[in-house]
């Protein structure tokens, strides 16, 4: 049968490694374009398929016409090979990372990558002729797929396709670790190689079965997060990054009942920067663009986890304060008008902010049936306060 055979066996799986790589550039090349852990994933596939290239470029492999092409010999094949593999689970472990939306420094990112395949390399040149050099290599493959799993399952959280990348690395860290002991406890004789070197047919099968696994895996993590992204930027405010009207949606309803059915007020504050269309026309809409994200900005600084910002239009927004009152709410915004009037919130605005506000709570407006009536008297202070400009209006229960 040809799976006998380790050169046919590495000479259909190169190919399936190149396709599954080509297609994850096909399938994500409009979203994932700038998608830095696709990226590395790719990278690692790359490497995979190099790992497999590296057994096929001995002496006596390749013939005919294309006797040229041997590179390596049987040890350095193998030692090259196996480091090559292991530079590809560092590269995939660094896309899970991205995945996770974590940067880090260019040297961090250079020890994950070479770190463990550098560390291995030295031990098996020094080790290629004795009978530790498999074992090594198992102990050392179990490390870094080790690193991975950890990785995998802080997105497990997130990501559903995380589960298919943890049960790849269970069969991995079994096949490796069970390896690392058996080889250990009962050494093999030191490799052969007077001959060309290829791995066993069980090994180049489990790289195989789970490499199309893990990819499979990893392409649905990617899809569920460029979801997300879209989601994301469907209730995003683009230019200021709060919430627009339809990501607070749900949010507002779901504060709306919790503050109906609890003893703990809600405060809503509407907010309209002062002099903005004087803004835009004096100084251009770059200016204006500006100042809306420094409001932004200042508030998001200032708030507290649970509250919520969201850009109700123009250079209206609208905060809601769970489990504040209508005095405290006053606090905050006194305290919001402070940061903009006594600190430069950004270097490109030549004035400071100023904005009126209209502000009530679900105490003092028990009797609201709704939280579009609510809205409407919150609406009604902000308007007396504009007359004023730069003052913050209660609403008055009477």
């Amino acid at each position: 049968m040809f799976l006998n055979d380790p050169v046919i066996l590495l000479a259909v799986i190169t190919p399936f490694g190149l396709m599954t790589t080509l297609l994850l550039c096909l399938s994500y090349l409009g979203l994932g374009k700038h998608n830095t852990s696709l990226h590395w994933w790719l990278a690692g596939d790359l490497l995979m398929a190099a790992y497999h290239v590296a057994a096929l470029l001995q002496p006596g492999v390749p013939s005919g016409s294309l006797a040229w092409l041997p590179v390596f010999t049987p040890a350095g094949a193998h030692a090259v090979g196996t480091t090559l593999l292991m530079t590809a689970v560092g590269a995939h472990t660094l896309a899970l990372y991205h995945l996770l939306e974590r940067g880090h420094s260019r040297a961090w990112h250079l020890r994950m990558l070479l770190g463990v395949p550098m560390l291995y390399l030295a031990g098996a040149l020094l080790a290629l002729h004795s009978p530790y050099t498999l074992p090594w290599f198992c102990l050392c493959m179990f490390a870094s797929i080790a690193i991975q799993a950890r990785v995998t399952w802080r997105m497990a959280r997130s990501y559903r396709g995380a589960w298919g990348l943890l049960a790849g690395q269970a069969v991995l860290l079994a096949f490796q670790g069970s390896g690392a002991i058996m080889l250990t406890l009962h050494p093999l004789p030191p490799l052969p190689f007077h001959a060309p070197f290829f791995p066993t047919i069980d090994a180049l099968l489990m790289d195989a079965l789970v490499s199309f696994l893990l990819t499979l895996s990893y392409a649905l993590a990617l899809q569920e997060q460029l979801r997300q992204r879209i989601l994301n930027l469907s209730r995003t405010d683009s230019l200021t990054g709060a919430l627009n009207r339809r990501g607070a949606g749900d949010i507002v309803a779901a504060e709306w009942q919790r503050a109906r059915t609890d003893p703990h007020p809600l405060a809503i504050a509407m907010i309209d920067l002062d002099r903005f269309k004087s803004i835009n026309d004096q100084y251009g809409h770059a200016i204006g663009d500006a100042a809306l994200q420094a409001f932004s900005n200042t508030v998001m600084r200032l708030k507290r986890q649970r509250d919520v910002l969201v850009r109700w239009g123009g250079e209206e927004f609208l905060i809601l304060l769970p489990y504040t009152d209508v005095t405290q709410a006053h606090g905050f915004l006194k305290r919001l008008r402070d940061a903009l009037h006594n600190g430069p919130v950004t270097p490109w605005l030549p004035f400071a902010l100023e904005f009126s506000a209209g502000v009530a709570d679900t105490d003092t407006l028990a009797s609201i049936p709704d939280f579009e009536a609510l809205l409407r008297e919150v609406d009604q202070a902000l308007y007396r306060a504009k007359r004023e400009r730069n003052s913050i209006e209660l609403v008055n229960p009477a």
